[in-house]
């Protein structure tokens, strides 16, 4: 009988334990993320419909799968993690992006897929050029040409600027000519011409020329006149909103208004339109050490220094990775130590 009345206390202890369990602090449950965002064509800026976009786990696999009947897809109640995006379009180059949904959600996230490239002959090889450069004088286009051959490919600014100038000589409303010339400005160092060559280009434009929009834009809130320069950021991004500088600039912005969510979201939407961009990973880093997120900023550093590892700015972003690895291996150890 003992051990009957023994078996009997026992059980009638268990919906009290299981009370006392249930009352015990449960461990914090991050919220659940989302991430949506629009397909646009590269070049053209119009939505793709019908396009096939899956989230999948870093192994690949197939997690949640959207429609896409207007370009837009939306993911929701998503574990906080890694994910990889993979989109494809009948006609279009796939691609797959590396979306990090550890801390926050994106929203508002474009997506640009590149036309596939048909085979043509040689002779019928050529890049795609505006309504508006085709109205403009033949040795015009041809002086533009050359220009940006010179600035970009043969780092020659002095040489393309001469033949923007040129060309501007010929056709003075050619104001994707004005916008070059801008850059060629920049690479002189020479800030206060170029600003004069981005803003004859949005005028004559009408602020329909995105790339001059936004670099204009992005001059004027360098130098602190907000309004006018979000105005136009916005408004270039608007129409061009695979602009990876645009959003950058927006990125900085955001983030000197303290809006670290907001920043990194255009941060991480610069690094996936140009990964081979290291200031991208430069602004990631600043915005994931305001938030104290080492792990994050530890791969920021890593893909930085994979693009520049020998200038100034890449040799002191080695030595402030040497500390912040030396700060996240003591703080592991004191918690080690904490737990022994």
């Amino acid at each position: 009988m003992p051990r009957i009345r023994t078996v009997r206390v026992v059980l009638s202890l268990i919906p009290l334990l299981l009370a006392a369990t249930a009352a015990l602090p449960q461990p914090p449950q991050k919220p659940a993320v989302a991430l949506t965002g629009t397909i646009f064509s590269d070049g053209t800026n119009q939505r793709i419909a019908r396009a096939s976009i899956a989230l999948c786990d870093e192994g690949g696999i197939v997690l949640q799968e959207s429609p896409a009947d207007e370009g837009e897809f939306s993911f929701k109640g998503l574990h906080p993690a890694h994910y990889i995006l993979k989109v494809q379009a009948t006609g279009f180059d796939s691609v797959g992006l590396h979306i990090d949904l550890t801390s926050t959600s994106q929203r508002g996230l474009s997506v640009m897929l590149k036309p596939a490239r048909i085979s043509q002959p040689p002779a019928s090889q050529g890049q795609t050029i505006s309504a508006h450069e085709l109205a403009m004088a033949e040795s015009s286009r041809d002086l533009l040409a050359s220009g940006k051959k010179k600035l970009y490919t043969e780092k020659n600014a002095e040489a393309a600027l001469k033949d923007f100038q040129s060309s501007l000589q010929k056709s003075p409303q050619f104001y994707e000519a004005h916008y070059q010339a801008g850059m060629a400005y920049l690479f002189l160092q020479s800030p206060a011409e170029a600003e004069k060559e981005f803003r004859k280009s949005v005028d004559l434009s009408q602020e329909q020329y995105p790339d001059a929009d936004i670099a204009l834009g992005t001059i004027l809130l360098e130098r602190g006149e907000t309004k006018e320069g979000e105005t136009l950021l916005r408004e270039g991004l608007a129409l061009h909103p695979g602009s990876w500088q645009g959003q950058y600039a927006l990125g900085k912005m955001e983030l000197s208004r303290d809006h670290e969510d907001v920043a990194l979201a255009l941060a991480r939407q610069a690094a996936a339109l140009a990964p081979n961009q290291p200031v991208v990973y430069r602004l990631l880093a600043v915005i994931h050490l305001r938030q104290k997120n080492y792990a994050a900023l530890l791969t920021d550093l890593d893909a930085y220094l994979q693009l520049d590892p020998d200038s100034p700015a890449g040799l002191r972003a080695r030595e402030l990775r040497a500390q912040v690895e030396k700060q996240v291996g003591a703080a592991s150890g004191s918690t080690v130590s904490a737990k022994e």
